[in-house]
């Protein structure tokens, strides 16, 4: 689980990184840092979440005939705290990544594409 949440951070980073020249392009045309940062936050908070539910939708998929037939308890409590974990941790990182990314010199992230 924290290979995977290490992962996910990795690969936002990654994604807000090559969108850098875009995201200068918006900035330029004038849109503010503020708003930029909100829709990157907004689109990976829709990416994760949805990620989320259908890793969990999954799981019950397997998991369901045995709760149901096999009496197999599942520690819900549990399950629902590392998905909050990996929530909290999947948002900071995008807004890390927003924010280091923003901060980038727009000159520099324009002549870059």
């Amino acid at each position: 689980m924290l290979l995977g949440t290490f992962g996910l951070a990795t690969v936002q980073l990654r994604n807000i990184l090559e969108r850098r020249g875009e995201l200068a392009l918006m900035r330029a045309a004038g849109f503010r840092r503020r708003r930029l940062a909100s829709m990157v936050l907004a689109e990976n908070a829709l990416l994760l979440v949805a990620g989320l539910g259908v890793g969990v939708a999954a799981a019950l998929a397997a998991v369901l005939p045995h709760m149901l037939l096999g009496g197999a308890h599942v520690p819900l409590g549990t399950l629902a705290g590392l998905l909050a974990v990996v929530l909290a941790i999947g948002l900071i990182a995008g807004r890390l990544a927003a924010r280091a990314t923003l901060r980038a010199p727009l000159l520099q992230a324009l002549r870059g594409d």
